[in-house]
């Protein structure tokens, strides 16, 4: 018969914690922080990009359509640039901590946006609303492509 070793008889924290409904610490690998990092870091250089060269090809169109579609990318672009920071400061924490991390920079970047697009709206004249709508689609998308692409 096998004798128990001297911790046999106990649990692990994390498995104490786990089975006693507390919350189970998990931290990820340096590396795939360091990657996830990466990947905002590409898809925030490739937001700021396509705002840009927008905004700069609109200027073809009208001085007024270029700087719309710009407040409309910046608008996007700031308070997904608030959640990357907030977020990417708790990669490879406490998995309660990055979650509730996550959940508060999310409702912030929602805050953020309508609150941009407020004010633009009240304190931008003129203001080409089709050319605004435009450049905040065309950031929103090209994150969602650029983190696609940084992912894989």
């Amino acid at each position: 018969m096998q004798q128990p070793s001297e911790t046999g008889n106990q649990r692990s924290e994390t498995d104490a914690n786990a089975n006693d409904g507390g919350q189970a610490t998990s931290s990820i690998s340096p590396d795939y922080a360091e990657n996830t990092v990466r990947a905002l870091a590409v898809g925030l250089r490739l937001q700021t990009l396509v705002g840009l060269v927008l905004a700069g090809a609109l200027l073809l169109v009208g001085p007024v359509a270029a700087y719309s579609s710009l407040c409309g990318s910046l608008a996007v672009y700031l308070p997904g640039l608030v959640f990357t920071f907030m977020v990417a400061r708790k990669l490879g924490s406490d998995t309660s901590q990055f979650l509730r991390a996550a959940a508060i920079a999310e409702v912030g970047k929602l805050f953020g946006v309508g609150l941009l697009c407020a004010l633009v709206f009240v304190w931008v004249r003129p203001l080409a609303p089709g050319w605004f709508f435009v450049g905040m689609l065309t950031v929103l998308v090209t994150s969602w492509v650029g983190l696609a692409r940084a992912i894989r």
